[in-house]
Order: structure tokens, then C-alpha cells, then sequence
């Protein structure tokens, strides 16, 4: 089966990273969940949003919607529609995202506007009826992973796809957290 992990964080990208910590949550939990899908035999690929263009959305045309509703694409010169393309390869989605302000990232919220409004109302989605896992990682408390959650939820629902795992993990529960990370990644055909 092929896999794409989504990750929303710019903690060890490479070594040229700005970002001071370079094991940061949200990247732990993609190496144990590339880890585990690897293990099972399956075609694994990350790509990491952050160092990728991807504008906040326009909300342009008539009403907020420009050519996303109809032609299910966007009219912004950027990343996005490559990647939106490119997410019909996989079979299967993991996304992983660090928690702000009780919210997802800002670069997950701005990918996940632009998707929902090209692919909700796209009837020949190749997004939809995929099986996803969604894992919010929070440095802090962790009292903002269940709001980021059920951003998650909404998410799931306009995309049409299966949510088979929404993992809260937080820099104390991490390793107890593995083993649920690792079973979802057991998904069935």
C-alpha cells in the first residue's frame, strides 16, 4: 500500500533548519509512524508542507469561490496543486501537524482550506473513501490537541475520507503514545 505522511512542523527538515530543536514532537512522530509502515512493507513518502509554497486561500470569484468549486483546482501560483494531484497516488494519509494555540499549525490550516475547498465538492475526488490517521502533537500541556482534533473531524468530513486513528500526543505521553501510533498504522486493506 502506498502511504503519504503530510507534516506541518520545520523541526528537523535538514540541517540547514533555523528551527532550534531538531527532535522536535511532531517530527518523532513521523519517524515512528515511518517506521512502523515500513516494517509492514508499505511505500512510504513525507512530505513536509513547510518547505513548500503554499498560500493562505483567496476566497476569490463569486461568493469566495473562484475555479476550486468547479474545476477543482486553484487558481494561486504555488505548491498546492501539485500536491493535491499527487495525494491521488497514495492509498492511505497520515497527518501530522504541532499544536498552537489550541489550534493546528498555521501551515496545516492554510493546506486544509485550500483542500476542502477544491476536493468537498469534487465528484471525482481521488481523495475520497481513503482511510486517514491524524496526530496532534502539543510541545506543552497538551490541552489543545483535543480542539485540534476535532479541526481533524471537520476535515474528514468535507474530504469524504475514513478516519482510522486521531492520536493526541504531547511531550509526556509520547512513548506510551507509540504503540497507538504503531497500531494505526496497521490499517486493513
Amino acid at each position: 500500500m502506498k502511504v503519504l505522511i503530510l507534516s506541518f512542523s520545520n523541526n528537523l527538515v535538514n540541517e540547514d533548519s533555523f528551527i532550534p530543536n531538531k527532535i522536535g514532537l511532531t517530527f518523532s512522530c513521523v519517524k515512528e509512524c515511518e517506521k512502523q509502515l515500513k516494517k509492514s512493507k508499505n511505500e512510504v513518502e513525507h512530505i513536509c508542507i513547510n518547505k513548500k509554497n503554499i498560500k493562505k486561500c483567496n476566497a476569490c470569484g463569486k461568493r469566495g469561490w473562484g475555479i476550486c468549486g468547479d474545476k477543482h483546482i486553484c487558481i494561486q501560483k504555488d505548491d498546492f496543486n501539485e500536491i493535491y494531484k499527487y495525494m491521488g497516488n497514495f492509498d492511505f494519509y497520515v497527518f501530522i501537524t504541532p499544536v498552537y494555540f489550541h489550534e493546528m499549525s498555521e501551515s496545516a490550516k492554510t493546506f486544509f482550506d485550500r483542500l476542502k475547498r477544491c476536493d468537498s465538492f469534487n465528484d471525482d475526488s481521488k481523495i475520497k473513501g481513503k482511510k486517514i490517521v491524524c496526530i496532534a502533537c502539543a510541545g506543552g500541556s497538551g490541552s489543545g490537541t483535543e480542539e485540534t482534533l476535532k479541526a481533524f473531524d471537520t476535515l474528514n468530513y468535507f474530504l469524504g475520507t475514513k478516519m482510522i486513528g486521531r492520536i493526541p500526543v504531547t511531550k509526556n505521553n509520547f512513548e506510551s503514545q507509540k504503540e497507538i501510533m504503531h497500531n494505526a498504522m496497521k490499517f486493513e486493506e
